[in-house]
């Protein structure tokens, strides 16, 4: 069965939530190594009028679930933004791998053509799984992964382009 969904979005979605973890792993170590507080870098932001890093992981994953979930006529599980911890971080992009990897993906392209509707701000947009995928989520969920490696990099976290990019590649 070839479809977007198999070569394209699930796997992107995956790569992406591994690097954010990747990068939230470096930047753990450095701040351990450098005896800087979690909490600053847990409530970063690349400017005041920014949301932290805690949020870009929220919005990555939720995002990250919205991919597999609306194709198929569902909407994810309502997860509120709870987290406290770098731990918690883990967990949530933990959660929506597990979510993303119990997906079958013949259902996603069994609607492969039936068009859903989903909101961005106060409308509603009608999308076709592929649209919604390409046009949407996956720049969503890579807007707020680099989002939160661009926020880490402010906070002086030694990362650099294959921290990110190496989750990608099946060179690594």
């Amino acid at each position: 069965m070839s479809s977007p969904y198999n070569s394209y979005a699930i796997t992107s979605v995956k790569k992406a939530l591994n690097a954010l973890k990747t990068i939230l792993e470096k930047a753990e170590a450095h701040a351990k190594e450098k005896s800087i507080a979690l909490d600053d870098l847990f409530n970063a932001r690349l400017y005041e009028d920014m949301r932290p890093l805690s949020f870009q992981i929220w919005a990555a994953t939720s995002n990250a679930e919205k991919v597999v979930f609306r194709p198929r006529h569902l909407e994810p599980p309502a997860r509120e933004q709870t987290d406290q911890t770098f731990e918690d971080l883990y967990k949530r992009i933990d959660v929506s791998l597990g979510e993303i990897a119990n997906v079958d993906v013949a259902d996603i392209v069994a609607n492969e053509d039936k068009p859903f509707k989903a909101p961005l701000g106060p409308k509603e947009i009608e999308f076709k799984p592929v649209g919604y995928a390409v046009e949407f989520a996956l720049p969503n969920v890579f807007f707020h992964v680099v989002t939160a490696y661009n926020i880490l990099r402010k906070e002086g976290v030694p990362l650099g382009k294959m921290d990110y990019l190496k989750n990608f590649l099946e060179l690594y």
